[in-house]
């Protein structure tokens, strides 16, 4: 199980910071350039890298401990360690009685005392106890060099966030920058809308002194339609008095016609 672990963190978890920061880049690279579906990239960019520090943070306490307890293998390596230290021995190889003799022989004419061994006995001691370190030592090596791995791999993972980083960093500041020119465009677009507003209220007050104007025209017009039906009605009138004048005169002349003949009928009967 922790193998299967080591694998997910040293190689797996890798690629997964690799492809996130690839999609933040590549959000970053849709904003800028203003492709279709830039803010959603953008979206989707930013929840990666955010979940990509959050499985960075989270991994140092969920990623398995890398460092070995030798102790448990070699007690000798324990600080509360009081023992005494293994020696380690070989197994004496057998061989015959004859050669034994001999050797009894070679020693005793050589006069190798029983101090003699004791010495040498002592200093194969200390060689195997020497030995046994350096095998100790070799183990450590070995631990320190998967830890390197480890630290190298973490290293470079911090290298491509940061790289990463960078860019989400540049594309903000674009985006900030985008954002002041948006602000500007606003800001110039609003007086425009206030010259629009001064303008449609000039315009209004035009279009209400012409509608002032036309209703003038239109009383204008209809009063003087109506002069001139009076006109016609006078005219009317006037001949109806010409003729009723022409009607008075015919009846004085008749009238005149007649009291003249009365005078005449009266002067000769005097």
């Amino acid at each position: 199980m922790a193998a299967k672990r080591n694998v997910f963190f040293d190689k797996i978890l890798p690629v997964v910071y690799s492809v996130g920061a690839a999609v933040v880049i590549l959000g970053a690279l849709f904003k800028i350039q203003h492709r279709p579906g830039a803010d959603e990239m953008l979206t989707i960019g930013m929840g990666t890298e955010v979940a990509i520090f959050l499985l960075f943070a989270l991994q140092q306490f969920i990623a398995p401990s890398t460092e070995y307890q030798w102790e448990k293998v070699y007690p000798e390596l324990d600080d509360d360690f009081k023992g005494e230290l293994p020696v380690r021995t070989a197994a004496a190889p057998t061989q015959n009685l004859g050669l034994t003799a001999k050797m009894d022989d070679m020693l005793a004419n050589a006069k190798i005392t029983p101090d003699v061994f004791n010495n040498l006995g002592s200093g194969l001691r200390n060689l195997t106890d020497t030995v046994g370190k350096i095998g100790q030592l070799t183990d450590a090596t070995v631990a320190t060099n998967e830890y390197a791995k480890n630290v190298k791999s973490a290293a470079a993972s911090l290298q491509e966030m940061n790289t990463s980083y960078g860019t989400a960093v540049s594309a903000i500041s674009e985006m900030a920058t985008a954002s002041l020119d948006a602000k500007e465009y606003r800001a110039k677009f609003q007086q425009i809308t206030q010259t629009m507003g001064a303008l449609n209220a000039v315009y209004e007050l035009e279009l209400q002194d012409t509608q002032k104007h036309l209703k003038a025209m239109n009383s204008f017009y209809g009063n003087l339609s109506s002069a001139m039906d009076n006109m016609k009605d006078a005219s009317k009138d006037a001949q109806q008095f010409k003729n009723e004048m022409g009607r008075l005169t015919t009846n004085l002349q008749s009238l005149n016609n007649i009291y003249g003949g009365m005078l005449s009928a009266m002067k000769g009967v005097q």
